[in-house]
């Protein structure tokens, strides 16, 4: 049975039910709160690996890339020179174009993305802010069709949480010495008020234990804070040097005690907008 939700998100697996979650242990956070009050509270978006690993997957990244140079300038000297089959040199050199194509937007991604893309849901206001960055999405069409020279653009984004529904991913990696390997993603899906037809979606999260952040966030944005847990996520040693850095209207009505005090950040910043 297909997702309610159309058009249905890539490799779609089941429709997660949104509503208050009980336990009778604390729902866990999986470590990506951030922060959380009464008004609002934020989730980390980081991918997995650590800051560590990703300085190490940036010097291999670098790596990777002059090493593809240094073979496409021999293919060209090879053209130019020596080639006896052309073609065959050619579409060589054409393939390792692209493989350092990729490894450098990779690379410029992996050094300009900031330190995390996180979500804002304000429970006052019922509003979703999303600081979003296509790091999250490497491997999409997006990779080919962006300027690696965009690594530092961040997208924000503002939805109602009434108009977002959770939805489950998988794909499955078959293995040589038999089995398989399955990865999980839990998307978000936002509706057009009222109806099923999805109008965008973001991803929240990837790994395993997926739900537990579903659940969590659920229960907070209904006011049921009994059984949550509300630990911070860990701070490591050593910090990313590019800061998530929320505009400042954004930052002000994604901290808005109430939806009057949200329209009235929303009139002030309109008014400054006409002058």
């Amino acid at each position: 049975m297909p997702s309610k939700y159309q058009p249905q998100v890539s490799a779609w697996r089941e429709d997660l039910y949104k509503g208050v979650y009980t336990t009778q242990l604390s729902l866990t956070n999986n470590k990506k709160l951030r922060y959380a009050n009464d008004d609002y509270c934020e989730f980390s978006r980081r991918l997995g690996g650590g800051y560590f690993a990703r300085g190490i997957t940036a010097f291999i990244s670098s790596i990777l890339v002059l090493l593809s140079l240094w073979i496409l300038y021999m293919g060209v000297f090879v053209i130019i020179t020596v080639s006896d089959d052309r073609i065959i040199t050619i579409s060589a050199s054409l393939l390792v174009l692209f493989i350092a194509y990729f490894l450098f937007q990779f690379l410029l991604n992996i050094l300009f993305a900031p330190e995390d893309c996180p979500i804002r849901l304000n429970r006052k206001t019922g509003k979703v802010y999303i600081y979003d960055h296509s790091l999250l999405y490497f491997g999409t069409w997006a990779t080919f069709t962006r300027s690696p020279f965009r690594a530092k653009e961040i997208t924000v984004k503002e939805f109602n949480w009434a108009d977002i529904q959770g939805c489950m991913t998988s794909v499955s990696v078959p293995l040589s010495s038999g089995g398989t390997v399955r990865s999980y993603r839990l998307e978000c899906v936002v509706c057009e008020p009222n109806t099923t037809n999805v109008i965008d979606h973001f991803l929240l999260a990837t790994g395993s234990s997926l739900g537990y952040e579903w659940m969590w966030i659920n229960s907070y944005m209904a006011f049921s804070d009994k059984n949550l847990d509300a630990k911070f996520m860990p701070e490591e040693d050593f910090t990313w040097p590019i800061k998530v850095n929320w505009p400042e209207e954004i930052d002000k009505k994604s901290k808005a005690s109430s939806l009057e005090e949200y329209q009235q950040i929303d009139a002030e910043y309109k008014k400054l907008g006409n002058k």
